[in-house]
């Protein structure tokens, strides 16, 4: 897949458009989400997913490979929070296992499939209204 958003990123795709959003979450700013927006009756391999990092504020914004922006067009909205995990097994005992980690939401934002959240990007910059999670 990584070999897909690098090939994506080098050619001469559809314009991509910035996207900057805000994520809220039981009232408070997330900080650390990841928000993947996935578009609509896209072949996922040909047309990777668009995808930001919330910062300490809960703002995001969107890049599609390696270019900042997102395409035009209906996006099923995902939103993770990767919360690591103590390491299993005897206290103080050193690992070389890698730290699990899960989704902090509990899988209720995860799948595209069922994600409540659509938002259309159109051409030019786009200011989305806050995603407020409950």
């Amino acid at each position: 897949m990584l070999s897909a958003l690098c090939c994506f990123s080098c050619s001469s795709g559809p314009k991509l458009n910035p996207v900057e959003g805000k994520v809220i979450y039981k009232g408070q700013p997330l900080q650390g989400a990841t928000v993947v927006f996935h578009l609509e009756g896209a072949d996922p391999v040909r047309t990777p997913p668009a995808f930001g990092q919330t910062r300490e504020d809960g703002t995001f914004s969107l890049t599609t490979g390696q270019t900042e922006g997102a395409a035009a067009g209906v996006y099923a909205v995902t939103i993770t929070q990767p919360e690591m995990l103590a390491p299993k097994g005897k206290k103080g005992a050193i690992s070389m296992a890698p730290p699990e980690n899960r989704d902090a939401l509990k899988g209720a934002f995860a799948s595209s499939a069922k994600s409540k959240i659509k938002v259309e990007i159109k051409n030019g910059p786009n200011q989305l209204e806050p995603f407020d999670l409950k």
